[in-house]
């Protein structure tokens, strides 16, 4: 899924996972809506902010001035002159499946195995009253949400299930979030209506709360 609509998603669950926490005080710490809101794109950050710094790279080399990307066929391999140019084609096409580095930046918290383990940390310090203890399980919740939204809408690039120890083995979906060689023109469509469905249900849920900061941002205004 797109980085934005785990965010949607997670943010559509925030009203039932807060009554469940609050049905069950014993069990469950009281929900944390920002560590929650931040678990549920936790998991992109370390790409994203390396795909910033290869385009950013390669924005600056001129690449995309001299070369036609959209030639390139979606699924095959780039030419190798062109990986030697290109920082970006090079993080996705190479690191991401070979470089250390970067296999642990983006499976830090896309390994199911990893975030089992952040989950009963967090709750283990709820239960020894660490103030940060529920803070940290809700945010490992919702990057539990994440990849296991994720694992099944990639083909090949998907999170490696098993990391730290096992750091090649990926699951093979026939389902693609952006390939649409597997279905990802569908998905997408599917993905954003969703999207678009969950926004009015947030903007219906919170609209009351929306009209009062709107009155009082005006009243400030004609006061001043």
């Amino acid at each position: 899924m797109q980085t934005y609509s785990h965010l949607i998603v997670t943010g559509a669950l925030q009203r039932p996972l807060d009554r469940l926490a609050r049905h069950r005080p014993h069990l469950l710490p009281p929900l944390r809506t920002r560590a929650l809101l931040l678990g549920s794109v936790l998991p992109d950050l370390p790409l994203i902010a390396l795909s910033l710094v290869a385009l950013l790279r390669d924005l600056f080399t001129g690449i995309f001035s001299r070369v036609d990307f959209s030639a390139i066929p979606p699924g095959t391999p780039p030419p190798p002159e062109l990986l030697d140019a290109s920082m970006t084609m090079r993080l996705f096409d190479v690191w991401f499946f070979q470089d250390p580095w970067v296999i642990t930046a983006y499976n830090a918290f896309h390994s199911p195995l990893l975030v089992i383990i952040y989950i009963a940390v967090g709750y283990a310090a709820w239960r020894l009253d660490r103030r940060w203890g529920g803070w940290f399980f809700w945010l490992s919740c919702a990057a539990m949400l994440h990849t296991l939204a994720d694992i099944p809408l990639h083909v090949t690039d998907g999170p490696l299930p098993l990391f730290p120890l096992n750091w090649t083995w990926r699951f093979h979906s026939p389902l693609s979030y952006w390939d649409p060689q597997y279905h990802g023109r569908e998905w997408s469509l599917f993905e954003h209506t969703l999207d678009v469905a969950l926004l009015l249900l947030l903007l219906a849920r919170n609209w009351r709360r929306i009209r009062d900061w709107r009155q009082h941002v005006m009243r400030r205004g004609v006061a001043s």
